[in-house]
């Protein structure tokens, strides 16, 4: 059993390589996340409000950064991925194609927020990536409970290594409990009889490979991955559990070449944030001048400032046509402080990628067309940071694909996919690629309207003659749907061609048939009158 003695050391390291990072995340929580500006899981401090930033402008950037991440890479209103396999000529296999999309539906039934946390702890997960550059996410299944459970992991409470390829390979959690919660926590997993109720204790959590892997293995201690809770008070405590899959899941928005940490928005804007706060600071204080300005007396006992109040009255003799005490006027220039504050804050906008609020707001009189091509530049421009993203995605829902399906809840794969070897790979459907296959769609519509016209025109029948249906109607069926219960087989398809072409040709043979019979016909009254005519003439 691995306790505290096997893992201090480790976790001493972990804090260390930390270390370098914590002077810059501290700065960053002020500015972006004041209620989280703790980064030492003993140390316990509430939001007073004494340091609280004094412009708001990169808190509400924040807000939009995660909204717009939220809608643009997992809107629960949309399907925002897909399952499918390397082999795309079995992939469009009917029987094939709807087991995807009916297992897609079931991973998509279990992050509903019913079922399951995903949903409502994905914000602060992509609110700690873009405010420090780096997100965690907690996955693993409930057993007995027939249910998955997914949680943010603060970032203040996190520490990983990475490999030569700078994924990370280890994680540790330090974090808190009092006695009587460790007791729920961890009761019939670990003897939980040296918790004090009221007392504080700290835990840390241990993510790792295990050394015993063996692949294809059944049993739980050959997994690939080990996990261990232990407890610093209590050196012999220790929770030992195994898994499959990297139950932690990370999005990183810009990785430094030597650094374990990456980088956010946050720290791109980090400089405008700290210049747009001492602007606020100075531009408050000229506010206050210009609402409260300072008085010049001659001494305390012609005016105090207890004395300056709305519709007060000063009393005292003029001296030599002067007023016993007047306002002392300081030279200001508001404006240029004003302007440089609007600058910085459009500055700290422009970092979180808040680009098409912004515009369609100063310029409220834009059209529908204006504001597509507007929504198109956004989705290029933030396409390689949905890349970061979808990695970080990817691993989550291949690891709810397997825990669905070591859980019973999915239908086996029909025996042409199984027999195929073939595994199932994530395929994201981001507004980017969305909008891409529609502007594809609308090619191909106009490809195919010019061609008929050029044959309308010149009466010219081979303008059509390269033009197959089949594949437009496949492209325009991604493009608007891509529901594969409303298009059929191919295979199906061929088989009602077939039987058009039949009953076509079975029909034909009819009406000729009717119409040999007929001139038969005919053919025999003429002779037979003709018979008649020669007997009257004789």
């Amino acid at each position: 059993m691995i306790t505290w003695r096997e893992i201090e050391e480790p976790q001493g390291e972990l804090e260390q390589e930390r270390a370098r990072d914590e002077p810059t995340w501290r700065d960053l929580a002020r500015l972006l996340r004041p209620d989280g500006t703790v980064f030492n899981s003993n140390e316990r401090r509430e939001r007073d409000g004494a340091d609280d930033p004094f412009d708001s402008t990169p808190l509400y950037s924040l807000d939009d950064f995660v909204g717009g991440t939220f809608t643009k890479a997992i809107n629960p209103a949309e399907r925002w991925f897909e399952l499918g396999i390397q082999d795309k000529d079995l992939e469009q296999f009917k029987p094939v194609k709807q087991w995807l999309w009916s297992t897609a539906d079931v991973c998509y039934a279990s992050l509903h927020p019913g079922h399951d946390n995903f949903y409502l702890h994905a914000p602060a997960w992509f609110g700690d990536m873009g405010a420090f550059g780096t997100g965690f996410m907690w996955q693993e299944e409930l057993v007995g409970q027939n249910g998955i459970i997914a949680k943010n992991l603060p970032i203040g409470e996190s520490y990983k290594c990475v490999d030569a390829q700078g994924m990370t390979e280890r994680y540790h959690r330090k974090f808190v409990l009092k006695g009587y919660q460790a007791k729920t926590r961890f009761k019939g997993r670990a003897d939980v009889s040296g918790f004090n109720d009221s007392q504080t204790y700290t835990f840390i959590l241990a993510v790792f490979p295990n050394d015993n892997y063996r692949p294809g293995s059944p049993f739980a201690r050959s997994f690939r991955y080990t996990t261990v809770y232990v407890c610093e008070h209590l050196k012999d405590f220790g929770v030992q559990e195994f898994y499959q899959s990297f139950p932690v899941h990370e999005i990183e928005w810009s990785q430094r070449s030597g650094r374990a940490w990456a980088t956010g928005p946050g720290h791109n804007a980090l400089a405008d944030m700290r210049g747009n706060d001492e602007i606020a600071r100075s531009v408050i204080i000229g506010a206050q001048f210009d609402a409260e300005p300072m008085w010049w007396a001659q001494d305390e006992d012609v005016l105090t400032a207890a004395d300056i109040q709305p519709n007060g009255v000063l009393y005292g003799d003029a001296l030599r046509d002067k007023p016993p005490a007047q306002i002392l006027e300081r030279s200001k220039q508001m404006a240029l402080p004003l302007q440089l504050q609007q600058d910085l804050r459009n500055q700290i906008r422009k970092a979180f990628h808040f680009g098409l609020s912004q515009v369609m707001a100063n310029r409220p009189q834009m059209t529908a067309q204006e504001v597509l091509a507007y929504n198109a530049d956004e989705l290029k421009i933030l396409a390689p940071h949905l890349v970061r993203i979808q990695r970080g995605l990817a691993s989550f829902i291949a690891r709810r694909f397997a825990l669905l399906q070591r859980m019973g809840r999915l239908a086996p794969p029909p025996p042409e996919l199984a027999q195929s070897g073939q595994s199932v790979t994530i395929e994201f459907v981001s507004p980017f690629a969305k909008a891409q296959q529609a502007a594809v769609a609308q090619g191909v519509m106009s490809w195919v309207k010019t061609k008929v016209d050029l044959q309308s025109a010149t009466q010219d029948p081979e303008w059509t003659d390269d033009i197959d249906k089949d594949g437009v109607s496949a492209v325009l069926h991604d493009a608007m749907s891509g529901v594969p219960a409303v298009r059929l087989d191919p295979r199906d398809v061929a088989a009602k061609r077939q039987a058009r072409a039949q009953a076509q040709q079975q029909q034909l043979e009819t009406a000729q048939a009717a119409q040999q019979a007929e001139i038969i016909a005919n053919v025999s009254h003429a002779q037979q009158a003709s018979t008649l005519a020669k007997t009257r003439a004789a």
